[in-house]
C-alpha cells in the first residue's frame, strides 16, 4: 500500500538540502495556479481516477494547500508537481521534457550531480558504478546516507514523487533505481559536495566526500575507469524478439513493444506471432518460457495479437478487454478464437517490477489465458486494468513545464485466478536477487523455470 502517498508535502520539502543559484524561482501565486491547473487536467483527462483513487482530488487539494512561502526554487516546485501526479496512482504520466528549465542542465553539462549509479535490492541500495574521479567505492558498498539524509529517508522521498499503478511498489523502485542521480538532483539536493555513510564487504561503517560532476565528466570517468560492457540485442528475426531452442523447449524474449522499435523492424504482430508459433508447432515444443523481463510496453496489438496463439478453450472469456476514453467513449474488445497454431505445452512467463503496460497485459493474458506459471516479482501495471493507451500533454502555464496524463482506461474481465484491487500479476514462484546474485550475472528467473521443466519431465 502506498502509506507514503499520506505523507503530507511538506515531508518532502524538509528533506531538501540547500537549493543552488543557478536554479530559477517562481512565486508562490505562479505555483499555485500551475497546481491548480495540473489538477483540473488530471481529472479531465485520466478516466481511471473515480474508480481506483476516488480520494484523489482531496489529498492534490492538500499539496496545493501547503504551498507556502514568497517563492520556491523549480527543483521544489518540480517536486510538488511530481507528488501530485504519483498521487494519480497511474504510472503513465510524463514529468517534464529535457528542454525545460527543471532538466535541460543536465544534457548542457551545467548543472553537476551524484556520480554514482546503484541497485536497489533487499531494502538496501549498493553502489553498482562509481562514475567520480576519486574512485572510492566498490562495487556493492551498502550506501547507508548521503548528506545526513538516511537511505530510508531518501528512497521514502522518491517513492512520493515516482507515478506509479496502484499500490505497486516494485515499478516505481525500478524507475528510482534506472534514474537515481537524476532523481537525487531533481528532488532531493543539488549540493556540490555530497557526505556518504556506506559500509564495505566487512561491514564497518565508513564516511567518504564526493564532488558533484556534470554528465560529460561522467562519461569521461566511466571510459577512464569502467571496462566497457558488451551490447546484446536480440537474434530473432529482424532483431526484434529473440526464439532459441534446447531439446523440447524453447524461450521466446519480446524485450518491448515500443512504437520506435516496431517502426525500425517494420513488424507486424499478428504475422510475428504466427511465425513464431508455426516454429513452435514444427518443432514440437512441450515447455515455452517467454521473457518479459524490463519490457515496459508499448504498442498493446503486441499483447493483444498473442492471444489466439497461447488460448486454451477452457479459458475463453466474454470479452478480451474493454477501452474508455477520457471523453467517456466505451469500446469493446471481443475475445479471439484459438488459433489452430494454439501452443499446447506448458507456458512460464518470466516478469519483474519493469514488466509495465502493454508488457504487463501480455503477461496477463498468459496467466489468464494460456495457464501459464508466473516466475518473479510483482508486475508493475494494475491487474484489474489502468490508464495508458495515449497521453494528453500539458504545458503549466507558469513554469512551461509539459506533463503528460493518461487518457485511456483499459479494463479487464473480473478474474478468477487473482482477485486484487490496485497490485500487479503476483507471481506463483516469487524471485528476490541479492547483489552478488546480480553482479555474479545470475539469472534466477531461468534457474526457477529450468528447476520447474525439470519437475515436470522436461529433457
Amino acid at each position: 500500500m502506498k502509506t507514503f502517498q499520506m505523507k503530507p508535502l511538506l515531508f518532502v520539502l524538509l528533506l531538501l538540502g540547500p537549493i543552488r543559484s543557478f536554479a530559477q524561482d517562481i512565486s508562490r501565486a505562479a505555483a499555485v495556479e500551475d497546481l491548480q491547473f495540473l489538477l483540473v487536467n488530471i481529472e479531465r483527462y485520466n478516466p481511471a481516477l473515480a474508480g481506483y483513487h476516488p480520494e484523489f482530488n482531496a489529498l492534490a487539494n492538500q499539496v496545493i494547500e501547503e504551498v507556502d512561502g514568497e517563492s520556491y526554487s523549480i527543483f521544489s516546485f518540480f517536486t510538488q508537481v511530481s507528488q501530485l501526479c504519483a498521487l494519480a496512482n497511474e504510472g503513465h504520466f510524463a514529468l517534464g521534457t529535457w528542454e525545460d528549465a527543471v532538466h535541460k542542465g543536465i544534457l548542457d553539462d551545467s548543472f553537476p550531480f551524484l556520480p554514482i549509479r546503484v541497485k536497489y535490492c533487499a531494502g538496501n541500495l549498493h553502489v553498482w558504478r562509481d562514475y567520480s574521479g576519486s574512485q572510492q567505492f566498490e562495487p556493492g558498498d551498502k550506501i547507508l546516507s548521503i548528506n545526513g539524509m538516511t537511505t530510508e529517508a531518501i528512497m521514502d522521498a522518491l517513492l512520493a514523487v515516482t507515478p506509479s499503478d496502484g499500490f505497486i511498489q516494485s515499478y516505481a523502485y525500478r524507475q528510482i533505481e534506472a534514474t537515481f542521480p537524476f532523481s537525487y538532483f531533481f528532488y532531493i539536493d543539488q549540493s556540490e559536495t555530497f557526505d556518504i555513510g556506506y559500509a564495505g564487504e566487512d561491514g564497518v561503517e565508513k564516511r567518504a566526500s564526493v564532488q558533484a560532476l556534470t554528465w560529460s565528466e561522467q562519461a569521461a570517468n566511466l571510459k577512464k575507469y569502467q571496462p566497457e560492457e558488451p551490447e546484446s540485442s536480440p537474434d530473432g528475426p529482424d532483431g526484434f524478439y529473440d526464439l532459441v531452442y534446447e531439446d523440447d523447449r524453447a524461450q521466446l524474449t519480446l524485450p518491448s513493444f515500443d512504437f520506435r522499435r516496431v517502426q525500425k523492424f517494420e513488424v507486424k504482430s499478428e504475422k510475428m506471432y504466427k511465425t513464431i508459433f508455426s516454429e513452435l508447432q514444427a518443432r514440437q515444443v512441450k515447455h515455452l518460457i517467454v521473457d518479459l523481463r524490463d519490457n515496459t510496453g508499448g504498442r498493446n496489438e503486441f499483447a493483444d495479437d498473442m492471444v489466439p496463439f497461447i488460448l486454451k478453450p477452457s479459458r475463453e472469456s466474454s470479452y478480451l478487454k474493454k477501452t474508455y476514453s477520457w471523453e467517456g467513449k466505451e469500446r469493446i474488445y471481443k475475445m479471439p478464437k484459438a488459433s489452430k497454431l494454439a501452443f499446447q505445452g506448458t507456458i512460464y512467463v518470466l516478469v519483474n517490477g519493469k514488466t509495465f503496460s502493454a508488457g504487463s497485459s501480455l503477461a496477463r493474458y498468459l496467466k489468464e489465458y494460456g495457464g501459464a506459471i508466473v516466475i518473479g516479482t510483482e508486475t508493475g501495471t494494475r491487474y484489474e486494468g489502468f490508464a495508458g493507451g495515449s497521453t494528453e500533454t500539458i504545458t503549466l502555464p507558469n513554469s512551461q513545464i509539459e506533463i503528460g496524463i493518461p487518457r485511456y482506461l483499459i479494463a479487464y474481465p473480473p478474474s478468477e485466478l487473482q482477485n486484487t484491487r490496485n497490485q500487479g500479476l503476483w507471481p506463483d514462484h516469487s524471485i528476490r536477487y541479492s547483489f552478488e546474485d546480480m553482479a555474479e550475472g545470475r539469472d534466477l528467473h531461468l534457474e526457477k523455470a529450468r528447476s520447474l521443466i525439470g519437475q515436470l519431465g522436461g529433457q
